[in-house]
């Protein structure tokens, strides 16, 4: 009886070390991936600055355009074109496009953990997705 317990003792004992050998391993590989995060999106933070001068300057661009227009239209006086609203309203659009692009671009600077969280929660779901798979406790596909 003695050595029964002494044998379920010890393969309890080599259970116990090779689940906390897994988890060792996969909080390793979680932790190399959260790094692998943060150092894209240190790069990516980089890339987005340049984007922020360009619209920036198309901003300014637009601005002068629009200038442009409002000259045209005092000079034509009363007889304003179809083409000429057209234009303004198409115009206006993309101005309100532009402020969006800077809104979210300022957004995106201002508060970059968003980017990190999202990028946590989608490697979270996907390493859930593959842990079923190895399981074999896969959802039906739809």
């Amino acid at each position: 009886m003695q050595k029964i317990l002494k044998d379920l003792s010890v393969a309890l004992l080599n259970a116990t070390l090779i689940l906390l050998a897994l988890c060792l391993f996969l909080a390793w590989k979680v932790v190399d991936t959260a790094d692998n995060v943060a150092s894209n999106f240190a790069s990516n933070l980089i890339t987005v600055e340049p984007l922020r001068a360009d619209v920036q300057a198309a901003t300014e661009e637009l601005a002068a355009v629009r200038q442009d227009m409002a000259k045209i239209l005092d000079q034509s006086g009363e007889l304003q074109s179809a083409t000429l609203k057209r234009i303004t309203a198409r115009l206006a659009k993309l101005d309100t496009s532009m402020a969006n692009a800077r809104n979210s671009i300022s957004e995106l600077s201002e508060t970059p953990y968003r980017l990190v969280d999202y990028a946590i929660e989608t490697s979270a779901d996907i390493l859930a997705q593959k842990a079923s798979y190895i399981r074999g406790c896969v959802p039906p596909q739809s």
